[in-house]
């Protein structure tokens, strides 16, 4: 499928910028229609992301990563990657990306790391990147592999978004992509759900969390 791409972004001003509660609005209005613009140009490109079905059931294949590679991998490396960007701590988006890498399949890495390309492409001229631009270079520099999770994470630090609102995100972009074949498919809901998954991810200690409670 091709895309017909759009050459710019124009986003939110940054913190020292003054502006009315309308403006405000107005822009964080534009900023969702990117998000939801952005995930679909990842969605068109990407034809398998980190759930692989094979021969089993859509749900069963789902269960699988919820339980699998969402909770042990990329729902810590979400986590991590949100909170370094909200830091502006480029440092913490490298080494979130270099986890991930040790804990992926070959495979699975490969397609983390194209679609995070497809992100990283299509925001290349936002105005205002702070760590977002700095983590584009990084991968370019080759100090980084640049996984999905991670360059989602600071993309939506940038749009302004919440963590929790990031992982949800992500969730619906996995089920997307899985169901492609079979849109009407019902969503999960309960402890697979999208909010039941956020819910479990945003309340599991991450290993960083846990050796800042171990050292106080």
């Amino acid at each position: 499928m091709k895309l017909h791409l759009r050459s710019s972004i124009t986003l939110l001003p940054p913190p020292h910028e003054k502006a009315d509660d309308g403006q405000v609005i107005e822009d964080w209005s534009r900023g969702l229609d990117w998000v939801k613009w952005l995930l679909g140009s990842v969605r068109a490109r990407t034809e398998l992301l980190m759930v692989e079905g094979g021969t089993m059931p859509m749900s069963a294949a789902w269960e699988e990563f919820a339980e699998g590679s969402m909770r042990v991998a990329i729902g810590p490396a979400l986590k991590s990657a949100w909170r370094s960007a909200q830091a502006g701590d480029l440092d913490g988006l490298i080494a979130a990306d270099l986890v991930l890498s040790s804990e992926l399949s070959d495979a699975a890495a490969r397609r983390s790391t194209r679609a995070g390309a497809v992100l990283l492409k299509s925001t290349k001229n936002a105005r205002y990147q702070a760590v977002l631009g700095r983590l584009r270079e990084a991968v370019e520099q080759g100090r980084c592999e640049g996984h999905i999770a991670v360059v989602w994470a600071a993309v939506g630090h940038f749009f302004q978004l919440s963590l929790t609102n990031v992982i949800a995100e992500y969730l619906l972009l996995e089920w997307d992509i899985l169901t492609r074949d079979e849109p009407s498919l019902t969503p999960p809901v309960g402890k697979f759900g999208v909010a039941g998954l956020t819910s479990q991810i945003m309340h599991e200690a991450t290993a960083e969390s846990v050796l800042r409670v171990v050292d106080a």
